[in-house]
C-alpha cells in the first residue's frame, strides 16, 4: 500500500509540476488551487467572448462606410420627394443625393448632384423642376471624414404627365403663360389684343392644333398665334420655349405660325431661344417691330421667317428643312422690307432659296447658307444689297441677282464652294460677279452637317482659307459659331 501511495503522489507532482499547485505540507491544497484557477480561466474566456461579440455587433472597422437605404421616393408632375435611413457612423460627414436619367446612377457626367447635407438626421429632400412624363433614377451617397463614400440602393420613379392647358380666342389683358401651365394646347387662333402683353416663361411648350376653331388669321383652317399687342417669348439656352404641332403624327404645315401685325400699342416684341417646328410659316412680321434671336426653326412647309414692311434684325438663328419640295420657299423672305439685317445665322437644306430679298437694302453678313435647291441668296428689283463675309456651300446658285447687272453690285468677301461629293449642277454667281476679295475654297469646318446643323460644329480648322478672310479681319462664315440657334 505505501508503495502505491508513493506512486500516486509522484504522478500528481509530475502532472502539476508545471503549474506549481502541489504543496507537500498540505496535499489537499492543490485541488483547491486547481478549482480556483479553472474558475479564473473560464471567467477570462467569457469576458473575451463577450468582447468579441460586442465587436461584431457594435462599431464598424475603420475605413468602412455604412450605406443608407433609400426607403421612399414619391414623384409628382415636376418634383420628387426622397427619404432615406440614418447613417450612425462616428466619422459620418455628409449625404449627397444624385439623380440620373439612366439606370445605374454613379458619380459621373451622366448624374447630377441635387442635394447635400452635413446633418446626420437630415434624411429627406425634394428635387424640383423635373419634366413631366419622364423617368428618373436616384442614389444617396454617405461620406466619411476621409471623403470615402458608400452608395445606397437605387430607386427610380416616373413623373406623371401634366394636364393640358387649353387656349384659344382673344387675350384681352396682360397674361403670363407659366411653366406650371405647360404644355399649353392652342386649339384655335390665339390673338393678343392691341395694348396687351403676352409673356411666355422659359421652358414652356406650346402645342398648336391643325384645326382652327376661330377660322381666322392668315390660315383660316390652322391654329395661329396672332400678336397685335406685344409678345415676349424669351427662353434661355437651357430652357428654350417650344412651339410645335399638337397632332399625334406631326407634319410640316400642321399649324399656321406666329404672326405679328401692326396695331396701336404693339411694340417691343421679342423672341429669343425659341424652337418652332411643323408650321406653315415659322414667323411672319408685318408692319411692326420684333427682335428675333437664337431661334431654331425647322420642318416648315413654306418659309422660316417672313418680314413685310418691317426692319427686323434676325441674328444667331438656325433655319433648316424648309419648303418640303416647294420651290418658291425660303428660309428668310424679306418682302418690301427696309434694310433687313441677317447676321450669324445657319440657313440650309431648303427646297427653295436661303434668303429672298424682294426690295430694300439688305445686310447679309457672316452667315452659312448651304444645301439650297434654289439660290443661297436672291436679290430682286434693283436691290443693292450688302452680301459679305458669308459661306455659300452646295447651292444650285450661290448668289442670284434678278435685277439689272451693275458694276456696283459685286458681292465681296464671300466663299462660294461645292464640297467634294456634291454632284448637282450649280453656278456660284448669276446676274452678278464676285468681288475681288471673294474666294472659292474648301471651308475646312471641324464637323459640318448641313442637313442636321444642330449636330454640326462649324468651327474652322486652323488651316481654313476662311480664317481671317472677312472684311473686318474676322473669319468668313459664322462670326461666332457657338452662339447660333438652340438645340433640339
Amino acid at each position: 500500500m505505501p508503495e502505491n501511495k508513493s506512486q500516486n503522489t509522484l504522478s500528481r507532482v509530475n502532472f502539476f509540476s508545471g503549474f506549481n499547485f502541489y504543496d507537500s505540507r498540505n496535499p489537499d491544497s492543490g485541488v483547491k488551487k486547481i478549482i480556483l484557477t479553472l474558475f479564473f480561466m473560464i471567467s477570462a474566456l467569457t469576458i473575451i467572448n463577450i468582447s468579441c461579440v460586442n465587436s461584431k455587433s457594435g462599431e464598424k472597422a475603420d475605413g468602412i462606410i455604412t450605406p443608407v437605404n433609400l426607403a421612399r421616393l414619391v414623384m409628382t408632375d415636376r418634383a420628387a420627394e426622397l427619404e432615406w435611413t440614418i447613417n450612425y457612423d462616428e466619422d459620418f460627414k455628409e449625404y449627397r443625393v444624385y439623380r440620373s436619367a439612366k439606370p445605374n446612377v454613379a458619380i459621373n457626367s451622366d448624374s447630377k448632384m441635387i442635394f447635400m447635407a452635413g446633418e446626420r438626421y437630415k434624411v429627406t429632400c425634394k428635387d424640383w423642376g423635373l419634366e413631366p412624363g419622364t423617368k428618373y433614377y436616384y442614389k444617396v451617397y454617405s461620406y466619411n471624414n476621409n471623403n470615402e463614400y458608400a452608395p445606397s440602393n437605387e430607386s427610380y420613379g416616373e413623373t406623371p404627365m401634366a394636364p393640358d392647358t387649353v387656349q384659344n380666342g382673344e387675350i384681352t389683358s396682360d397674361t403670363v403663360w407659366t411653366t406650371q401651365m405647360s404644355p399649353i394646347v392652342v386649339k384655335g387662333d390665339v390673338t393678343v389684343k392691341s395694348g396687351v402683353k403676352l409673356t411666355i416663361e422659359p421652358g414652356v411648350t406650346v402645342k398648336l392644333s391643325a384645326h382652327d376653331m376661330q377660322a381666322g388669321g392668315g390660315f383660316s383652317q390652322k391654329s395661329e398665334i396672332i400678336v397685335k399687342g406685344t409678345l415676349k417669348a424669351e427662353g434661355d439656352a437651357v430652357k428654350p420655349i417650344s412651339f410645335i404641332s399638337n397632332e399625334r403624327y406631326y407634319n410640316a404645315g400642321d399649324w399656321g405660325g406666329i404672326r405679328f401685325e401692326s396695331a396701336s400699342g404693339g411694340s417691343n416684341n421679342t423672341m429669343k431661344y425659341c424652337k418652332i417646328m411643323h408650321s406653315s410659316i415659322g414667323i411672319y412680321v408685318k408692319n411692326t417691330n420684333a427682335v428675333l434671336e437664337n431661334l431654331q426653326i425647322s420642318h416648315t412647309l413654306n418659309y422660316g421667317i417672313v418680314t413685310e414692311g418691317s426692319s427686323v434684325p434676325i441674328r444667331f438663328c438656325q433655319i433648316n428643312d424648309v419648303g418640303q419640295n416647294i420651290t418658291d420657299s425660303a428660309a428668310v423672305y424679306s418682302k418690301s422690307t427696309p434694310n433687313p439685317h441677317i447676321y450669324n445665322c445657319v440657313l440650309c437644306f431648303t427646297s427653295g432659296n436661303g434668303i429672298f430679298i424682294e426690295s430694300g437694302m439688305a445686310v447679309i453678313d457672316h452667315n452659312i447658307i448651304a444645301e439650297c435647291e434654289g439660290a443661297g441668296v436672291v436679290c430682286q428689283n434693283d436691290a443693292l444689297d450688302m452680301i459679305l463675309n458669308n459661306a455659300l456651300i452646295n447651292n444650285k446658285t450661290g448668289i442670284r441677282n434678278l435685277g439689272p447687272a451693275t458694276e456696283e453690285f459685286k458681292p465681296d468677301f464671300n466663299n462660294a464652294y461645292n464640297m467634294p461629293g456634291y454632284t448637282k449642277t450649280s453656278v456660284f454667281y448669276s446676274g452678278c460677279t464676285p468681288g475681288a476679295n471673294s474666294i472659292s475654297a474648301h471651308p475646312k469646318y471641324v464637323m459640318p452637317d448641313f442637313k442636321f446643323p444642330n449636330n454640326a460644329d462649324f468651327t474652322l480648322e486652323t488651316l481654313s482659307p476662311m480664317k481671317g478672310g472677312a472684311q473686318s479681319g474676322h473669319d468668313m462664315g459664322l462670326d461666332n459659331p457657338l452662339r447660333y440657334g438652340v438645340k433640339y
